[in-house]
């Protein structure tokens, strides 16, 4: 054990069991054929060079159908070798367990784990290391951990101020920030026009918009593992204040950069045989909106401020539920189609404000509803109606297949949600628990 890596230190007992296992796969090793299986013919971007490559991984990892790595072969001495199938599986299993294993589990990626062992594995056959495995991945992963700064862009979203929910912070790439990485770029890229070009969409792509930003202490991978989960989370947070909410009409773009499906379609005109026209574009661009954050801000003054508070703290039952809720509700601000709002929007309600699947839904959740946010008896009474034709519609959707087209009522609902879920925002410091809600939101029926 390195005594200058405590951090990635196995205990004895461990290190000694990873290292007869990892030595057990040693002697397991295989000749490979050579020939790939053809696939399909795709035609080339452009042509790399030798002088294009900066570096190449001499392993090639087989995956699966579902994308899971499950081989690994390489030139040795002018032949394939390797691992595949049930022989990868030993390999696998001392990676998950490791990835699973306190301390890697927060800080090391399995893709690095496997990369590592992948590497002392081959280096040790073909004797250019002598050290034991569990050493080996510890000084690595040791060097690998550093400090990360990484800012997720989101996409069509933009802001005039800066601002945080929980440990994310929200920054804007602004001209000046964009200014100095272009000045960077070096005379050989700017001589290139079409490397130039591509540079010049990506600053596009970044300028103005919003980016959540997260500090994390990690291998790169795990980083940016990280970083990502924590951006999704929060923007999904953040749009919690987009018109998308309350108009049916309306889908946010407010996701990392990437992760978001606006539905891109193309349509190629044949003539005769031949291409003759063709048009791409964004399917249904009217709703996927571009979005200011700073105005929806002045529209719900102190909701912002509700969010970060959730995020932060965490230590009650009632903020978890709660935190998990809107994470499922931010989902139907994403949505086109109005049955999926519908789905997505009625699954959050009930999982915060039902007990369990044994009580009546319908009934519950409208009279719990209407007690939470309802100002007078007529406006209760408006909110169960509206319940009861919204699951009408939902129920048409769900076991008929029948399309949302219900626009008014729709809206209606989402407005009513968007306040309910409001109101539980501002409860989070009174109630500790979401039975304690419910109760007190029954003694008030019966009041």
């Amino acid at each position: 054990m390195a005594a200058n890596s405590p951090e990635f230190a196995l205990h004895t007992e461990a290190a000694k069991r990873v290292d007869e296992r990892a030595s057990s796969i040693l002697p397991t090793i295989r000749a490979l054929p050579s020939s790939p299986s053809k696939g399909p013919d795709f035609h080339p971007v452009d042509t790399i060079t030798d002088a294009d490559i900066l570096s190449a991984n001499r392993f090639i990892l087989e995956q699966d159908p579902t994308g899971t790595v499950s081989g690994v072969r390489w030139i040795s001495q002018g032949m394939w070798v390797g691992w595949t199938d049930t022989a990868f599986k030993p390999i696998k299993a001392l990676v998950d367990d490791l990835a699973n294993r306190k301390p890697f589990r927060d800080v090391i990626s399995q893709k690095f784990l496997l990369q590592e062992a992948i590497k002392w594995l081959s280096e040790t056959l073909e004797h250019s290391r002598s050290d034991a495995f569990s050493e080996f991945i510890t000084l690595r992963s040791t060097a690998a951990v550093r400090q990360y700064d990484i800012w997720i862009p989101l996409a069509r979203t933009f802001a005039l101020t800066e601002f945080n929910i929980g440990d994310v912070a929200f920054r804007v790439f602004t001209k000046q920030i964009m200014d100095e990485w272009w000045n960077r770029i070096t005379p050989k890229i700017r001589d290139d026009a079409g490397s130039m070009g591509t540079l010049n969409e990506w600053r596009s792509e970044l300028q103005a918009h919003l980016a959540a930003c997260i500090s994390v202490r990690a291998e790169q991978r795990m980083a940016v593992e990280i970083a990502r989960a924590k951006a999704k989370n929060a923007a999904a947070l953040l749009r919690f204040l987009s018109p998308a909410n309350v108009d049916s009409r309306l889908a946010s773009c407010c996701t990392p950069a990437g992760s978001q499906s606006f539905g891109i379609v193309m349509e190629v005109f044949m003539n005769g045989g031949c291409v003759g026209e063709m048009s791409r574009g964004t399917e249904d661009q009217r709703s996927l909106m571009q979005w200011l954050v700073d105005r929806s801000r002045e529209q719900m003054p102190g909701v912002l401020e509700n969010l970060h508070r959730l995020a932060s703290d965490l230590s009650t039952e009632f903020s978890r539920s709660l935190y998990d809720a809107l994470i499922l509700y931010s989902r139907q601000t994403l949505a086109v189609e109005v049955s999926d709002k519908l789905v997505f929007t009625l699954s959050a309600l009930e999982s915060m404000l039902l007990r369990d699947s044994n009580e009546p839904i319908q009934k519950n959740l409208g009279e719990r509803m209407a007690f939470l946010i309802g100002q007078s008896a007529p406006q209760r009474k408006e909110i169960l109606k509206n319940i009861d034709e919204t699951y009408k519609i939902r129920s048409a959707f769900v076991h008929h297949g029948q399309t949302a087209r219900h626009v008014d009522t729709v809206d209606r609902f989402l407005v009513n949600a968007w306040t309910t879920f409001s109101r539980l925002l501002d409860l989070v410091p009174k109630y500790r628990t979401k039975s304690a809600l419910i109760g007190a939101l029954e003694d008030l029926k019966m009041s």
